[in-house]
């Protein structure tokens, strides 16, 4: 479909200008891929450093507006631009919008959240290896005005369990700011070569299981072995969370699995069910069930490709799933609210708007 015809389409969408969108992204400003770089630059990095000073950029810069849902990468409308951001939003008729940031500080994306009027709202990480100065971040955050934490979760945090109990002042301050907790894509360390991952990359290193990363496809390297494990680094996250009472002892905390897919969220929490029903048997019981906590605790955007209705007909948790786009990155299609609502179209009617707004909620605090 033209792009003028997806944008006007886009218009005729009953939730237009009320969406709110779970996953966005942003690039750091154009100069600083301009920096001095070590040898150890990675190939992405080179890539931007050269494609942001070429006709190619010049050119998807001119006609981003014209081409939202076409224009790509650090070219798209609002892409490290905070006013141009919002231009976005409007256009998308998103209200708005989970950012994770690339190459950029906190108080950075905190700045660019300001920008937005508070539209987008831009994580900021914490490193997790020591709680002390975890927390201590957190709080400079949440005082900045952080209202979205994206954490790691390529190694046990600080060498022990999320649900370790030296990590509950941790989540009580993310409570207690009622501030959004995610997962995110890159969460695992996968995407990252410097940095551990779960599962270890050694899986992956057969001729058969690579892909060629084209510089054009930008940070991510979709592999078969890669769409196969993505997820699998936060669905232990979520694992250790829900079974060692995270979300009973903060029963307010945020949290939200985001693309990450989300067809393995069925099985993982009927899994948890099931154990939970025999670890009762043997002494050890939990006031609500796995799935009760996920569907009050827990959100995740399911990809376009995904088949929604067949999800929700077999294990349920139709609270938990909330729409995305993945703007500007290419993942998320060319008319993600259309490919969206071909699955809506399968489901009660009153189920869209849930989708569309009311899921996501949970992730917007204040909204």
């Amino acid at each position: 479909m033209p792009e003028a015809a997806v944008l006007e389409l886009a218009k005729t969408e009953p939730f237009f200008g009320e969406i709110l969108d779970a996953d966005g992204h942003t690039y750091a400003q154009p100069a600083f891929f301009q920096k001095e770089k070590g040898d150890s630059e990675e190939v992405w990095m080179a890539f931007l450093r050269r494609y942001t000073t070429s006709d190619a950029f010049r050119d998807e810069r001119a006609r981003n507006r014209e081409q939202l849902w076409h224009v790509k990468g650090i070219g798209a409308l609002g892409a490290y631009d905070a006013a141009e951001r919002i231009e976005a939003f409007n256009l998308m008729g998103v209200k708005a919008q989970l950012l994770f940031p690339s190459w950029t500080s906190n108080d950075e994306n905190i700045e660019f959240q300001r920008l937005t009027n508070g539209r987008g709202r831009a994580a900021v990480q914490v490193d997790m290896k020591d709680p002390v100065q975890s927390c201590r971040e957190l709080d400079r955050c949440i005082k900045l005005g952080a209202l979205h934490l994206n954490l790691p979760c390529g190694d046990p945090p600080g060498g022990v369990s999320p649900a370790h109990e030296m990590w509950d002042p941790f989540w009580a301050r993310c409570q207690e700011a009622d501030i959004a907790v995610t997962l995110h894509l890159a969460c695992s360390g996968l995407l990252t070569g410097s940095k551990p991952m779960f599962p270890s990359r050694a899986w992956g290193d057969a001729a058969t299981l690579r892909t060629n990363l084209a510089e054009e496809a930008g940070e991510e390297a979709v592999s078969p072995w890669f769409m196969m494990v993505a997820h699998m680094g936060a669905e232990v996250y979520l694992q250790a969370m829900v079974m060692g009472g995270v979300f009973e002892r903060f029963p307010h905390l945020r949290f939200g699995l985001i693309e990450l897919g989300a067809k393995w969220v069925g099985p993982c929490v009927e899994r948890m069910d099931l154990w939970t029903n025999f670890m009762a048997k043997v002494g050890r019981t939990y006031p609500m069930k796995p799935s009760e906590y996920v569907k009050r605790n827990v959100r995740v955007t399911p990809f376009w490709n995904e088949d929604l209705p067949l999800m929700i007909e077999r294990y349920g948790l139709a609270e938990v799933y909330c729409f995305s786009t993945d703007y500007p990155h290419p993942e998320g299609g060319r008319d993600p609210i259309g490919k969206f609502r071909k699955h809506l179209a399968k489901l009660p009617e009153d189920y869209a708007r849930k989708f569309m707004i009311e899921n996501a909620k949970l992730l917007f605090p204040g909204l």
